[in-house]
């Protein structure tokens, strides 16, 4: 089983949400012996590496085995955004999940 949070998609968990240009950090976790390439669409992270303002801009972020990831993110991108595994059997077994960035443009919420 393949999970994000514990839930996989096809249980329909909540999806995460962000206020337009809410600025936030998100760690990942890698809890597996296996190598977990984290993808976000619409967005790009800057991976937190201890240099400052020098931070890589990264869409996939490579989790290795039982380590962390800490990436600053800021959700200027208003809509749902996919956000998974890109190994693809590990996204297709349930390790997705949405991103909802509001408001949308015109005030749509």
């Amino acid at each position: 089983m393949w999970s994000m949070d514990g839930e996989q998609l096809s249980e329909r968990p909540e999806p995460y949400r962000l206020a337009r240009n809410e600025r936030v950090r998100m760690r990942l976790i890698n809890d597996t012996m296996m190598t977990h390439p984290m993808h976000i669409h619409g967005h790009f992270w800057q991976l937190v590496n201890g240099h400052g303002s020098h931070q890589p801009m990264k869409h996939t972020v490579r989790v290795l085995p039982g380590s962390f990831v800490d990436l600053d993110m800021t959700a200027d991108a208003p809509g749902d955004w996919a956000f998974h595994c890109h190994l693809l059997y590990h996204m297709h077994a349930g390790m997705m999940r949405v991103v909802k960035v509001r408001p949308l443009e015109g005030g749509e919420s």
